[in-house]
C-alpha cells in the first residue's frame, strides 16, 4: 500500500489536472482503487493482466496509468512532496550515484552497458540527502558516462529544491574537470572522491546512504528490471517508489 501522504499528494495532482464539465461515462474504478492496483503491480512486479482487478478491468488500470504517466504526474507529486519536507530544512549535503538496470522489454532510453558484457540497459541517475531520501531521479542510456549525466541531475535538483551551497559527495567515476566546473558552476562545493586516492571512513559514511535508497527502491519488484516498453511508464513506477520513500521520511521528521 501507498502511505497516505505519498497518496494524499499523487491524488492532489491528479485533480488538479482533471477537467470540469467532461462527457462520457461514469468512472468504473475510483481514483483511489486505480492508484492501489498501479501500487500493486510496482510491490509485486506482476504482470498487468495478472493483476487482480474487482468491478473493472485490468485494461482501464492500464490505460489511466499511462495517461498520468504521459502526463508526469507522479513525477510532479514527488516534486510537490519534497517541498513540503524541505520545509523543514535540507541537510547540509546531497550525494549523487548511478545504478544500470536490466532492459527486459524497453523500447527506448537504451545503450550497452559496460558492466553486463555490452547488453543494452537504462541507467539511472539519483541525488539524495542526508539521510537516503530521493532527491531526483533521472534517466539515461546505458553507454552514457557518469560525468555526462551530472549536469543534467544537477539542473533538476537545483529548479526544485534548494541546493545551493551545499557539498556534494559521489565516487571517483565523478573525479573529472568537466564535473568539477558543472559542479562549481551550480554554486555547490565538491567533495567528489579522487582517483588514485582512497575515501576516508567519514567519506564512506557519507556515501552510504545512496546504497541504501537503490536498496529500498530494489523492494519494488516492478523497477529491478526494466519491463516497460516505455521510458516514461518505468519513469513513473520510480517516482511512484520515490513517493512513497519521501512521505515515509516527512513522517518520522514530524
Amino acid at each position: 500500500m501507498l502511505n497516505q501522504l505519498a497518496r494524499t499528494f499523487v491524488k492532489n495532482t491528479i485533480q488538479s489536472l482533471q477537467t470540469k464539465g467532461g462527457c462520457g461515462r461514469p468512472r468504473l474504478l475510483s481514483v483511489d482503487y486505480v492508484l492501489d492496483r498501479i501500487t500493486y503491480v510496482l510491490r509485486t512486479g506482476c504482470q498487468w493482466s495478472n493483476m487482480p482487478v474487482t468491478g473493472g478491468s485490468w485494461k482501464t488500470v492500464y490505460y489511466y496509468f499511462s495517461k498520468w504517466s504521459k502526463a508526469h504526474v507522479f513525477e510532479h507529486a514527488h516534486q510537490q512532496l519534497l517541498h513540503f519536507y524541505t520545509k523543514r530544512g535540507l541537510s547540509s549535503h546531497v550525494v549523487v550515484d548511478t545504478s544500470f538496470v536490466k532492459n527486459v522489454y524497453g523500447r527506448d532510453c537504451l545503450g550497452k552497458s559496460p558492466v553486463d558484457r555490452g547488453r543494452r540497459a537504462t541507467k539511472v541517475s539519483i541525488a539524495v540527502d542526508a539521510v537516503g531520501t530521493p532527491l531526483q531521479l533521472l534517466f539515461h542510456p546505458g553507454n552514457k558516462n557518469d560525468s555526462r549525466t551530472l549536469p543534467h541531475l544537477l539542473a533538476r535538483l537545483s529548479r526544485h529544491t534548494l541546493v545551493k551551497g551545499k557539498m556534494i559527495f559521489a565516487d571517483k567515476g565523478y573525479d573529472t574537470s568537466y564535473c568539477d566546473e558543472t559542479i562549481r558552476s551550480y554554486g555547490l562545493q565538491n567533495s567528489v572522491s579522487r582517483k588514485r586516492s582512497s575515501p576516508s571512513k567519514e567519506i564512506k559514511r557519507k556515501r552510504i546512504v545512496v546504497e541504501h535508497c537503490f536498496g529500498w527502491l530494489d523492494k519494488f519488484r516492478r523497477i529491478i528490471l526494466r519491463y516497460d516498453g516505455l521510458v516514461c511508464h518505468f519513469r513513473s513506477f520510480n517516482f511512484l517508489a520515490a513517493c512513497h520513500l519521501v512521505g515515509l521520511k516527512v513522517g518520522h521528521v514530524v
